[in-house]
């Protein structure tokens, strides 16, 4: 793989750093997934990097999948050149939500962590993503100074790309009152002992615990948190501003779920 940034940086004349990145995850998903011997003429493939984008990458956005491609089949052109057709990357589908029985698996999970520190994250993880339908990068930037009460319900104020004010579930308030409730307020909630913002703590999080066979997601909650305010009849316009979502397809493909819904999870 080095050898491979290497050549494709000197050819294309970018640094090596931004290429490392996709470049690591694809070999690593070649050589595990694939059995594909770790030499670079015979890893570095545009056909292998294509089933690499539409298969190995689903949890990754569209905009993240075509970013990862670009830079993929830029090596794979500089180091095994070869003239293959790319296909396109179709529209990504509305991710799953939780039943109501996987959220009590997952309230079971929480509470089976060993130290109090991380039944402590875990049950935040959860309070965070199910109860107020926040993103990754958003839960793990909440500090225990950003809730507030307002219309005798619990308030927290994202300041991330998309700053709102959203009013968590009232199934999540206590224990958010729990995790925010010390001395040092300041502290981020989730993990409070870290130094920085990076989405891949919350994986990070994850695989330092117990195996666990549950899909652990946030993205998986912000859709089950937007399906229960659906449900609920909050109305979409308002939804989409405690959501900081732009316009209402994202809704759309959201209430596609909503004939198997029997009822809000709460």
């Amino acid at each position: 793989m080095t050898e491979a940034v290497t050549v494709a940086a000197r050819t294309l004349g970018r640094p090596a750093r931004s290429l490392y990145p996709p470049a690591a995850a694809f070999a690593l998903w070649a050589w595990q997934t694939r059995g594909v011997p770790a030499q670079t003429k015979s890893m570095f493939r545009r056909r292998l990097v294509e089933e690499f984008v539409h298969l190995g990458m689903p949890d990754f956005s569209r905009s993240s999948r075509s970013t990862y491609r670009s830079a993929l089949l830029a090596i794979a052109d500089a180091v095994t050149p070869a003239y293959e057709k790319t296909l396109p990357i179709p529209r990504s589908q509305p991710t799953a939500p939780y039943t109501q029985p996987e959220v009590a698996a997952l309230r079971s999970w929480a509470l089976r962590q060993g130290r109090p520190s991380r039944r402590r994250d875990a049950i935040t993880l959860l309070a965070l993503g199910l109860g107020a339908g926040l993103a990754t990068r958003e839960l793990l930037s909440v500090r225990g100074t950003d809730f507030e009460w307002r219309d005798g319900g619990l308030h927290v104020a994202v300041w991330e790309s998309r700053p709102r004010l959203v009013p968590v579930l009232p199934g999540w308030t206590a224990p958010l009152i729990a995790a925010f409730d010390s001395e040092d307020r300041d502290r981020w909630l989730f993990r409070p002992g870290r130094q920085s913002v990076r989405s891949a703590q919350v994986t990070d999080f994850l695989h330092r615990g117990q195996q666990t066979d549950l899909d652990v997601r946030p993205a998986r909650m912000r859709t089950t948190w937007l399906l229960t305010h659906l449900t609920a009849g909050t109305a979409p316009r308002e939804l989409l501003q405690i959501a900081g979502l732009e316009n209402l397809a994202a809704l759309d493909r959201i209430a596609g779920f909503l004939p198997a819904a029997t009822e809000s999870v709460r």
